[in-house]
């Protein structure tokens, strides 16, 4: 029973068309042979059947052509030697001509039938090397590990028209990465492939002794460092092994993946070491600003302190009330200081959240230009607002702190008796702040960097006070408030005679409801 469905099975899947064809190619002969003799008696007419011979190699292969060959010299022995309509052959050298013709016949089609399936392969070679190309060529565009993953499923699937799977290691267990067409898991035969491909280092599943009888056939997927995973093919319907061909296929596309996984888990790597490098860099960055700016005004607030309380008795109420004022005042820079930096892990981690309401610019400008002027008496400070300075939606003191960065920036960094100026701009789309001094201006490498993080000018003036400034954290604030309102922050220097600095912060309009 099993044999006679065998037989049924390669008799289904038997190809006839070719035979087919050679048939008629060989008819198609016989009738040309027969028109031609009635018309011109010619003593030769096997050349006919050659060319269908010839027909039947190039078409479709070397066994189509032998059938050809055979059936040409049946046909030519039954229609055009004497005596006619029989396979006698009476003349000696009839016979002679007709096993020449049957060899030549024979030879002829085995020649180009081999011309014909070295062509084959030949197109066959470089389809599958441009295929290669492809391949490698989409990988090499791909960074992330999972997209890396599921362009490789895709491309094996393609190329070998067999369901793909593709499992990585994941802390010593293999998890599905990517499959073609769609799979949200591997039955537990086929799981256990997998793992023994991936630990021996071997194929297995269909086609090899191990596991042979599971649905899919992995393969490791191998690199300099490590055997990263395995990738799988399924079962087709028509065949159940893989051909040599599509083992060398396999093999070469799974070592192409390897490589582009590989190159992903790296840049991963790179990407995670660089991170974690440039947090630390930024960790000791703050830790040393944040223990050196810090430790000016609390020094000065505990000899203030200590001052006041050894000595309250020696020292007059003026005394007095400059110490409390210097306590005051160093306090306040500490409070700057540390609502700076809250200000920035919140912008970093993008937790930002702005409470947006109509806010008046003008309160805004007027508060902090008397902050600024209580704390700098000598302070040359201007502003110069239109009548009609329109209202913004924006978090009120997220827009007063990044403002009062920005100003205290101008202070801090220029001379006493700098003039600081801030007017405003008044669009249809936009309201812009200004803050102008006509002090030396920012250096041109120092510029570029002005809005990032921990960046100071070496032409800091070291006769005042920071206020909160000396971590270089201010204007990177500022960008970051803005930027999160939807505008934008810029800065110009020299603004003005070769020197001074502007920062320009613009906020969007909206039109209130």
């Amino acid at each position: 029973m099993a044999s006679t469905e065998t037989w049924l099975l390669a008799l289904t899947s038997f190809r006839w068309m070719p035979f087919i064809w050679s048939t008629a190619a060989v008819a198609t002969a016989l009738v040309a042979g027969s028109l031609i003799f009635a018309l011109a008696p010619l003593p030769n007419i096997s050349m006919v059947f050659l060319m269908a011979v010839l027909f039947a190699a190039v078409s479709f292969g070397t066994w189509s052509a032998i059938y050809a060959s055979l059936l040409s010299f049946l046909a030519y022995n039954f229609f055009f030697i004497e005596p006619l309509y029989t396979f006698q052959i009476a003349e000696p050298h009839e016979l002679f001509a007709l096993i020449v013709f049957l060899i030549v016949a024979i030879v002829t089609s085995a020649l180009a039938g081999r011309v014909r399936d070295q062509a084959r392969a030949a197109n066959e070679r470089a389809r599958t090397m441009r295929r290669l190309y492809e391949f490698t060529w989409k990988l090499s565009g791909l960074t992330g590990v999972d997209a890396a993953a599921d362009g490789a499923a895709g491309e094996i699937h393609i190329s070998l028209r067999r369901p793909t799977v593709i499992l990585l290691d994941q802390k010593g267990e293999l998890l599905l990465a990517a499959a073609r067409p769609p799979e949200d898991s591997l039955d537990r035969a086929s799981l256990d492939a997998a793992r023994l491909a991936f630990t021996r280092n071997e194929p297995a599943g269909f086609g090899t002794a191990a596991l042979g009888d599971t649905a899919w056939h992995f393969i490791p997927l191998r690199t300099q460092r490590s055997v990263i995973g395995v990738v799988g093919v399924a079962k087709s319907e028509n065949s159940i092994a893989l051909d040599p061909e599509e083992r060398t296929l396999l093999a070469t596309l799974a070592e192409l993946t390897a490589t582009a996984l590989d190159r992903a888990f790296l840049a991963h790597e790179m990407t995670t070491a660089r991170s974690a490098a440039e947090t630390e860099r930024v960790r000791n960055i703050l830790l040393a600003s944040v223990s050196h700016d810090f430790r000016t005004p609390l020094a000065s607030i505990l000899g203030s302190a200590t001052s006041l309380i050894d000595y309250r008795d020696q020292l007059d109420a003026p005394a007095q009330n400059d110490l409390l004022a210097q306590i005051k005042s160093e306090a306040e820079g500490l409070d700057v200081m540390v609502r700076n930096l809250l200000a920035i892990a919140r912008i970093d981690a993008g937790a930002l959240e702005l409470t947006r309401d109509w806010v008046d610019l003008r309160e805004i400008v007027e508060r902090i230009v008397c902050a600024a002027r209580r704390r700098e008496t000598r302070l040359l400070l201007e502003t110069t607002l239109p009548a009609e300075l329109p209202m913004v939606r924006a978090d009120a003191i997220l827009v007063e702190q990044a403002l009062s960065n920005v100003v205290n920036n101008a202070i801090s960094h220029t001379p006493p008796g700098t003039r600081v100026m801030i007017d405003a701009q008044v669009s249809p789309d936009a309201v812009v702040l200004r803050v102008t001094d006509d002090g030396p201006g920012i250096p041109a490498d120092i510029l570029p960097r002005v809005f990032e993080k921990f960046v100071r000018s070496r032409r800091q003036n070291a006769t005042r006070s920071d206020r909160g400034e000396g971590t270089g954290l201010g204007l990177a604030i500022a960008k970051g408030v803005v930027e999160a309102h939807g505008g934008s922050i810029s800065a110009e220097s020299p603004a003005a005679a070769g020197l001074s600095t502007r920062i320009t912060l613009t906020f969007l309009r909206e039109k209130p409801r």
